[in-house]
């Protein structure tokens, strides 16, 4: 009986085999042929909707906020980007600082950096009746005196209207 009962175990183990084998075949073909549909689906969807352009540069922050009087008439601009920008388009051209009290563009000492722009004005900025509303531009459309970019030339989004291009323009008030 004991060959029996061996050739009986050994039946079993090959049928055994047999359906794992079975079932892992089915397994493997489902899976190849539903990742052969899956590839074909994923052809015909245009490459245009994942390809993405570069997201131009936007600014993060800037001191001083709306909220805080500056009583420092000598106060210091700090513009803080979203994404490093090429501070060879920093200039007095793309950089323009003006005081409401006079048409002329505040003087000053430019400083870029990878992320951070600031501006130092060389005097004082010019007030009347104890303040006045300074403002900053920042040029991010090229019209022929350059625009401010990030380190691969994209314009900068001064807008913020997700498109490069734009500019950027920022006013505080400053007292004596």
């Amino acid at each position: 009986m004991g060959s029996a009962a061996g050739a009986a175990a050994g039946v079993v183990a090959g049928v055994a085999a047999g359906v794992v084998a079975g079932v892992t075949m089915k397994y493997t073909y489902d899976k190849y042929i539903h990742e052969q549909q899956v590839h074909k689906k994923l052809k015909s969807i245009p490459l245009k909707v994942f390809k993405r352009g570069p997201f131009p540069v936007t600014v993060k922050s800037v001191y001083p906020d709306r909220q805080t009087f500056s009583h420092n008439l000598k106060s210091p601009i700090w513009i803080e980007f979203d994404a490093p920008i090429d501070s060879s388009t920093v200039t007095k051209d793309t950089v323009i600082v003006k005081s409401s009290v006079s048409d002329e563009p505040v003087e000053g000492f430019l400083d870029a950096g990878n992320r951070i722009l600031m501006f130092r004005p060389y005097g004082k900025y010019p007030v009347e009746n104890g303040g006045a509303k300074v403002s900053i531009t920042l040029i991010g459309t090229d019209t022929g005196s350059g625009a401010i970019t990030d380190t691969k030339g994209v314009l900068l989004d001064g807008d913020k209207d997700g498109k490069a291009g734009g500019d950027f323009e920022y006013k505080f008030s400053i007292m004596r």
